[in-house]
């Protein structure tokens, strides 16, 4: 995701105010090969991805608006193949002369796939990113949001810009890459006691505590930093905050 190519967006986007309760939900259901690739981009509106047991993608959209012209404008578009999915939202093109609360708009998205799927890009802007029971590659971005990100298996890009980072490890070996970014907030990292990861963390302004793991801060004139390796040291993590403490800790 291009942070500051949307960023003035984000500002606009954020400042809407309140929804009112003109809503309409719609849910899709497309087929997906075994470690198929899946891609949303939202704009407005929190991201739930949950992985599970069957070969199917089930997409449920809730559109919701300040007005039925508006609501009716956003559309959901999917582009499918058989071992790709791409979500995004559109939105009615917007400038700051007609910004109003009365005819903003969200979707919240809630996506159950299959546990190999890949999550090539989850992005947002404005909204929380929640995934869950992935066993293949997780790749989440949003702007102004949390992300959680549980049962991670394999290689993972997380990054947010206003919010905080939870990411929890079912298993970290072998050639595993990880790396979870945020500029405003606090960042946990679960692992597995037998993880195997050299470990390369940083912050401004916060603390740096990877004590359950026997690694060392180092404190330097600006902010801190830690370098150090978990078992054999044979994947990596990589971990990076501006204003917000980093916990590493054993799950």
């Amino acid at each position: 995701m291009n942070f500051r190519s949307i960023a003035f967006s984000a500002v606009l986007l954020g400042s809407s105010g309140a929804w009112a309760d003109v809503t309409e939900e719609l849910t899709y259901t497309y087929g997906l090969d075994h470690g198929g690739r899946i891609s949303l981009e939202n704009i407005n509106g929190k991201v739930t991805v949950i992985g599970g047991s069957g070969t199917e993608v089930e997409i449920v959209a809730v559109k919701k608006a300040g007005t039925q012209e508006y609501l009716d404008k956003i559309e959901i578009l999917i582009d499918h193949s058989g071992d790709a999915l791409r979500i995004e939202t559109d939105h009615p093109d917007r400038s700051i002369f007609n910004w109003s609360s009365n005819s903003s708009g969200s979707v919240t998205y809630t996506l159950r796939v299959p546990e190999n799927a890949n999550l090539e890009s989850i992005e947002s802007v404005n909204g929380d990113v929640h995934i869950s029971g992935v066993s293949g590659i997780v790749k989440a971005s949003t702007v102004n949001g949390r992300i959680e990100a549980s049962d991670l298996r394999s290689d993972a890009k997380i990054e947010t810009v206003n919010g905080s980072v939870e990411a929890t490890f079912a298993s970290f070996d072998g050639n595993q890459k990880a790396d979870c970014e945020t500029v405003n907030g606090r960042m946990v990292v679960n692992l597995p006691s037998g993880s195997n990861a050299r470990v390369k963390a940083e912050t401004i302004n916060g603390g740096i505590d990877g004590s359950d793991f026997g690694l060392k801060t180092n404190k330097g004139f600006v902010g801190r930093d830690l370098d150090g390796s978990i078992g054999n040291g044979a994947g990596r993590l990589d971990l990076s905050t501006v204003n917000g403490a980093i916990k590493i800790k054993s799950k």
